[in-house]
């Protein structure tokens, strides 16, 4: 059965980095890794050809009979130099006394004859991907700590690696956006490369895989959709259905994949990458769960707009300074820059004194087109953003309007003036201050709940159409949170919930 991802946003989102991500995985196994074997046995044979086996299986006996271990059977089978090659690649500690020159020091007669040939197989060993671009440790290639999750060394593992990255990696690109998944995937991967580092500092074969990546999307995508429904395509080729699916459903798949790995590719230094990796992403997983909490927090309750400190500030500004305004319209070009020089020193002591800032408005409307002038509209609109000076901000939004061809207004102002709509019934008007704001800032506190209140403002005068349109754009919108499940609600039981 094939599970496809489906974007539930008002932009449809295909997972075309997951797609590139997996073609490229799959690419470099085809195109590069075909003759990977083939590179190793040819340096296997050049090593045995040359004496070079011989020289090292003599000194891994002599380091076996120092550590009283026994010697297996098979190192006696020279007819197999791969595997012996193999074995004596694997044991770590005795590849570093190698390279440390304890086994074989310079002292040694063997020492002249081994160490050019040593440096001439491991030349001919980084002619292979894996080892050239993979990350080993102990030969501190740390470019493999980027490169070695896009390579992997057996087809099984590709596999299993790439249905997992389809699965996750399309929620995650869908939901949070590419350039924050690439992010976690690099992120994720190269951490998992630094844990197998840290674990095991002698390792000499190559790291290779995504496979410590996909755990850390893995960790990401339970913390950040674990609990949570998505929706989702499931097709059987001949029929298909769309559905919603918990997120969690893919974990035990994915656990009972590398168990079968691990039982399969007995590779236990490979383990600390993966758990490496799913640590990564657990915390990456808690910094986005967290900022969600509080992005829900700041949605069910917006902040306000910091209110003047003058006592003045709850006064009618338009019959307070009624006489001051118009007398300000009949001033010189001295006059006027005179009196707004006392403004500014004024707003110096009280920067958000609203009766400042209108009679700073009236001087600066004289040049209507002027940047100072939008500066000053849009600081004066901005303070009175608050319900309680909701007419005031009104009128001053009209007199803007009429001065100014294109006016600037701030998302606070917007939303706002959508609510004063609201609340008079005005509800063509307020869908356009949202839509507008919509567009240019999604995220916006205090959007979701004022599209909320058009929506059961549009079901309050009988025009469910509208109104529905409108729960819908919230689900869409803002998906998994608080106001999306009330906008559902509404929805599905359209009198269940009083209109706010």
């Amino acid at each position: 059965m094939l599970i496809i991802p489906v974007s539930d946003g008002p932009q449809r989102r295909f997972p075309c980095l997951t797609i590139f991500l997996i073609m490229l995985n799959i690419g470099i196994f085809i195109y590069f890794q075909h003759s990977e074997q083939q590179k190793y046995m040819q340096a296997v044979s050049w090593a045995r050809s040359s004496g070079l086996l011989e020289i090292e299986l003599e000194a891994y006996q002599e380091y076996l009979q120092r550590r009283h271990a026994a010697i297996p059977d098979f190192l006696y089978d020279t007819k197999k130099p791969a595997a012996i090659f193999q074995h004596l690649i694997q044991d770590d500690q005795f590849q570093s006394a190698l390279r440390q020159q304890i086994l074989i020091p310079p002292a040694d007669p063997r020492f002249a004859d081994w160490s050019p040939k040593r440096k001439i197989f491991e030349e001919r060993l980084n002619q292979s991907l894996s080892y050239r671009f993979g990350y080993s440790p102990a030969r501190k290639k740390y470019l493999g700590i980027a490169t070695y999750m896009f390579i992997h060394h057996d087809i099984i593992p590709l596999v299993g690696n790439m249905v997992f990255l389809w699965f996750v990696g399309s929620w995650i690109e869908i939901g949070i956006g590419r350039i924050l998944y690439l992010g976690i995937y690099l992120i994720t991967g190269a951490f998992s490369g630094l844990a197998f580092g840290f674990i095991h500092p002698l390792s000499q074969g190559p790291l290779l895989g995504a496979t410590g990546a996909i755990a850390g999307l893995m960790g990401t995508y339970l913390l950040v959709y674990g609990d949570k429904r998505s929706n989702a395509l499931c097709s059987l080729g001949f029929c298909s259905r769309r559905t919603t699916v918990f997120g969690w459903f893919l974990f035990p798949f994915w656990v009972s994949k590398e168990v079968y790995l691990v039982a399969n590719f007995p590779d236990t230094q490979a383990v600390a990458a993966l758990i490496g990796g799913l640590l990564a992403g657990i915390s990456i997983g808690l910094i986005f769960r967290t900022n969600e909490k509080k992005q829900a927090g700041r949605e069910e309750n917006p902040p306000k707009p910091q209110e003047a400190t003058s006592p003045a500030a709850t006064q009618s500004i338009p019959l307070l300074l009624k006489q001051d305004l118009q007398a300000s319209n009949n001033l010189s070009d001295k006059e006027a820059a005179d009196l707004r020089e006392k403004i500014l020193v004024a707003l110096q002591k009280e920067p958000n004194n609203p009766n400042e800032l209108a009679r700073l408005f009236h001087l600066d409307k004289r040049n209507p087109e002027s940047d100072q002038f939008h500066k000053t509209a849009g600081k004066l609109l901005r303070q009175l953003a608050a319900p309680e000076t909701y007419q005031d901000l009104y009128t001053y939004f009209k007199e803007y309007k009429e001065v100014s061809r294109i006016p600037r207004l701030q998302p606070s102002v917007m939303l706002a003036l959508a609510e004063i709509h609201i609340r008079s019934g005005e509800t063509a008007r307020a869908a356009r201050f949202l839509l507008l704001l919509l567009k240019q800032r999604p995220q916006y506190p205090g959007l979701p709940s004022c599209l909320f209140r058009l929506g059961s403002a549009y079901r309050k005068q009988g025009k469910e159409e509208r109104a529905k349109k409108c729960f819908q754009l919230i689900c869409k919108q803002y998906p998994r949170t608080i106001i999306s499940q009330q906008a559902e609600e509404m929805l599905t039981s359209p009198y269940s919930i009083a209109v706010r």
